[in-house]
């Protein structure tokens, strides 16, 4: 997809801070880190969402994932991080991508549950119950 910025990467048409790459995926620094070493990993296939992967691809992509988390952990001498991606983001880059980023005990940063903050309406039974019949 030529106006994808992350395809533009795969295809070698902009140069990116590779760090890691295999058949199926890159891994390069963010331009617009939020600490020392924040990382994307993506799938050199364009898709949006993890929806529009195979379980299969999926799987390429969080080994990645985990090769990279591991050479980070070494290079920054740590064992937290923070992993997520956006689903749906109406902002940003529209080709899936995974953020890894270094954590460390004075980084001022939080566990994942901080980044929203919506009070629920719905019990957890409920909550379960119309998840699960939709399985």
């Amino acid at each position: 997809m030529s106006s994808c910025l992350f395809c533009r990467l795969v295809a070698n048409e902009i140069p990116s801070y590779t760090v890691y790459q295999d058949a199926h995926t890159l891994a390069f620094l963010d331009i617009m880190p939020c600490t020392e070493g924040h990382t994307m990993v993506i799938l050199k296939k364009h898709g949006e969402t993890i929806l529009n992967y195979s379980e299969g691809e999926i799987g390429y992509l969080w080994k990645a994932v985990q090769i990279v988390t591991k050479a980070l952990g070494k290079t920054y001498k740590t064992a937290i991080f923070t992993i997520g991606i956006n689903h749906g983001e109406k902002t940003g880059v529209h080709h899936l991508h995974v953020h890894i980023i270094p954590r460390f005990p004075d980084d001022g940063g939080g566990v994942i549950q901080s980044i929203v903050q919506r009070e629920s309406k719905t019990g957890l039974i409920e909550i379960q119950k119309n998840i699960v019949k939709n399985i």
